[in-house]
């Protein structure tokens, strides 16, 4: 063999290393259709708006397991299952609720001992009383959405050639809508070291394209972490951008799951925790919260072309060389 095969095949060898998902990952993994039956299902009328307690909460985390199971993802619940039991107490009393986790073991010999959590929540607020002509919030944008675009991202890694790197924590959170209190059960009981997890990426709202246009979605945190800085490395070979000017983004940090990762405990103003961010098409609209919050109003062609990046994206993040840090002071990661 010449100093020019060689050359080339090291050379090779290292683009496969760094793009591994630009020849491996199955572009249309994830299909509109699919994704329009998904979150179908869950935000119909039969599921009442998945409110926390209600029977219909089980009903959905019993099938987010399902979905987990079929796209090859492993239970990771305390017994040996995808769910993680739990109870918070409310003005109507305790309220006996469940979270879905399942994980994607990495392939790497050194990384599959890291993590990156993949998380959405399922829960929504239920039935406005005396909402006329239609009183069921059915939570297609918030929270199917992002339940299914967790689905999807797990099908997508189960048909990859190339696996990841790290572990992939998959996790649908109950609980939201009161007060992240599945999310915040998840990081006090997590099944792996805290300080082992290198990042969450928490879903939200990305049912529809009209607020930022097609292909484009933004990021809640960006200014506390690099976390938008290193995914930027892997949009520079995408046609979709991550929207990092959208005036209520900062704000919205603290308003969704990403919040119990990133303040598991705050002492003398420093906040421990790690590095997160919720990634959505939608700020607040007129959606939110509503009896409108319809899946017939999606772009869902929209929707399954950015599933099928986050897909690519996550696996890319999983086998990259780039530390995801903290850039702001009153942050700090778990020891």
């Amino acid at each position: 063999m010449n100093l020019l095969s060689i050359f080339f095949i090291v050379i090779l060898a290292s683009f496969l290393s760094k793009n591994p998902i630009e020849l491996n990952q199955k572009k249309n993994a994830v299909t509109s259709s699919e994704l329009k039956e998904w979150i179908s299902f869950l935000s119909s009328d039969a599921m009442k708006g998945r409110k926390n307690g209600s029977p219909e909460m089980k009903t959905a985390a019993d099938w987010i397991g399902g979905k987990f199971r079929e796209y090859g993802v492993t239970p990771s619940g305390p017994n040996g299952d995808f769910i993680q039991n739990y109870t918070f107490n409310s003005r109507m009393g305790a309220i006996e609720e469940r979270n879905v986790i399942g994980i994607i073991e990495g392939s790497g010999s050194e990384l599959k001992n890291q993590y990156i959590v993949v998380s959405a929540h399922f829960d929504h607020i239920g039935i406005k009383r005396g909402a006329a002509p239609d009183s069921i919030c059915n939570g297609a944008d918030d929270n199917a959405a992002g339940t299914c675009a967790v689905i999807g991202i797990a099908k997508a890694l189960s048909l990859s050639k190339m696996k990841p790197g790290r572990s992939i924590i998959f996790a649908a959170f109950s609980g939201e809508e009161s007060g992240m209190r599945g999310s915040r059960y998840f990081v006090s009981a997590s099944p792996v070291p805290l300080k082992n997890i290198i990042a969450d990426i928490n879903f939200e709202m990305i049912g529809h394209s009209e607020y930022l246009g097609k292909n484009n979605y933004y990021m809640t945190g960006c200014p506390y972490s690099n976390l938008d800085d290193v995914i930027g490395e892997y949009n520079k070979k995408t046609d979709i951008r991550l929207i990092d000017t959208i005036p209520l983004a900062s704000q919205l940090f603290y308003a969704s799951d990403n919040i119990a990762f990133s303040r598991i405990s705050v002492a003398n103003g420093i906040a421990q925790g790690i590095p997160s961010g919720t990634f959505a098409t939608t700020a607040l609209s007129d959606y939110l919260h509503s009896v409108n919050d319809e899946a017939e109003l999606f772009d869902f062609e929209n929707m399954a072309n950015l599933v099928n990046y986050f897909s690519d994206m996550i696996l890319w993040l999983s086998n990259s060389d780039s530390e995801i840090k903290w850039t702001d002071p009153k942050f700090t990661r778990p020891q």
